[in-house]
């Protein structure tokens, strides 16, 4: 799908909650990689959307809208959320959803607030432990690396998600997509995560060729990282 195409596709799925909901719907973002304004042709569409409440029928209601949209089995993703859950999400995991989305509906105010400084090394904190964990127990232990280092798409994404995250942090700045990103960066494991993160479709050859390279890169970026917290918290 291309940017006219998905856009087509929101403002059908926005009519259709508004017609179902009404004034029970509170918010809609658009999140993800077209909310980010990085997608390629197949990325899905990941859509929050946030009811006053939710009960049983909401759930077939929402079902049966998303059903409805087009390509909904390739394309259709998110969360639908009430504002008591909204509030009860712990708030490290709220970083993605205030920064790099695009607001389609509604308004958040009085219901959560942006996550703050504690937040933020929180959510640092969890992407480069559960980073370091898996690429350690990977190098450590007998695995097939060229086929494993496959299913380290998402645990480099979260490399790039978290220094998102350690740039708010100590600068202040969101920076959104990954080509952005470099350009602030100074750490060359930085870069090189964060352009693995960016450039893994095109890497499949050569992640099989070179997979403990790439699972070495994958430890020493997040034993860095927790390092880097460390040094903030002392």
């Amino acid at each position: 799908m291309d940017q006219h195409q998905v856009d087509a596709w929101l403002a059908d799925f926005l009519a259709k909650l508004k017609e179902r909901f009404g004034d029970r719907l509170i918010w809609v973002g658009l999140h993800g990689s077209w909310g980010r304004q990085e997608a390629r042709p197949e990325s899905d569409i990941d859509c929050v959307v946030v009811l006053d409440r939710i009960e049983d029928a909401d759930l077939y209601a929402f079902r049966d809208i998303v059903s409805s949209m087009p390509d909904a089995q390739t394309v259709g993703s998110g969360l639908l959320m009430s504002t008591a859950e909204l509030r009860e999400t712990p708030r490290f995991y709220l970083v993605q959803f205030f920064y790099g989305r695009r607001v389609l509906y509604g308004s958040l105010q009085g219901i959560v607030t942006p996550p703050g400084p504690e937040e933020l090394i929180a959510d640092i904190r969890l992407k480069s432990s559960d980073n370091l964990h898996a690429a350690r127990h990977y190098l450590l232990y007998p695995h097939d690396l060229p086929r494993v280092v496959h299913k380290l798409k998402y645990p480099f994404k979260n490399c790039f998600y978290a220094l998102q995250s350690w740039l708010l942090l100590t600068q202040g700045k969101y920076v959104p997509v990954k080509n952005e990103i470099l350009e602030y960066l100074d750490n060359p494991d930085d870069r090189e995560v964060v352009s693995v993160a960016r450039d893994w479709y095109k890497l499949t050859d050569d992640l099989t060729a070179h997979a403990q390279y790439y699972i070495e890169l994958l430890e020493r970026w997040s034993r860095g990282m927790v390092a880097k917290l460390e040094s903030c918290r002392t």
